[in-house]
């Protein structure tokens, strides 16, 4: 049994427990990603000129419960999406949620796919419960199974939020996290080959309206968002 596979039974309530201060329960912060990512989507579909009708292959490292899922809507959004974990009681919880989504289990090292499967990887929350020193290779082998020009997405605690880490500390499946800051990753992403590290923050306010959706992208540049993401190309 993983770490994670413990924390099975009331997963989502101790998230939920522990932003309760901020006003909103966590699918407010997945809604959140949800929305980047899919931006990320349709911006990498518009530069590669892909047909409508060109599925795009997208990975979740570590998707959990696959919460994000739905969001995603991959039918509507043109996207093929797989999903992998280590914990393979959350993997069974995910394949009955979401009968659109392909998932499997690894064992958080080597990823179960041939070079080059995949348009896009992406992992949500999941490097601050990496070792350290294992940081770069986790990137390189994200990379390795990304399609040239292709893009691995990383989204992460942003350390210098104060409510982020408090958020971390409470939580008791992260007593164990290590938070690395964004420009530590970018150094990272570039140590595992990737290039071209372009950095967004996220989830400034608990607001939940159209308006500032529109605020808060205007406000990527700014180093105060709870998390930050980090989309990076395969060399082409």
């Amino acid at each position: 049994m993983t770490e994670f596979d413990q924390y099975r039974e009331g997963y989502s309530q101790q998230i939920d427990n522990a932003v309760a201060f901020s006003g909103q329960p966590q699918d407010f912060f997945t809604r959140a990603k949800a929305r980047y990512l899919l931006d990320v989507f349709a911006t990498f579909r518009s530069q590669r000129k892909m047909a409508p009708s060109q599925s795009l292959d997208v990975l979740d490292i570590g998707c959990g419960q696959g919460l994000i899922h739905p969001h995603l809507r991959p039918a509507q959004s043109g996207i093929k999406l797989t999903g992998i974990d280590v914990a393979g009681t959350v993997i069974e919880e995910a394949r009955a949620a979401n009968p659109d989504v392909h998932y499997d289990v690894y064992d958080g090292v080597h990823l179960p796919y041939p070079d080059r499967s995949f348009d896009v990887a992406y992992a949500i929350a999941v490097m601050h419960h990496v070792p350290p020193d294992d940081w770069e290779a986790f990137l390189v082998e994200a990379a390795r199974i990304v399609r040239p020009g292709g893009l691995v997405v990383i989204i992460e605690h942003n350390p210098v939020n104060p409510l982020t880490q408090k958020i971390v500390k409470s939580c008791p499946f992260d007593q164990n996290a290590v938070l690395l800051r964004s420009g530590r990753l970018a150094k990272l992403c570039r140590a595992a080959g990737l290039v071209d590290p372009k950095r967004q923050f996220i989830i400034f306010t608990p607001f939940d309206t159209p308006f500032f959706h529109k605020l808060e992208a205007s406000l990527g540049w700014l180093p105060l968002g709870a998390q930050y993401c980090m989309a990076a190309h395969v060399p082409s």
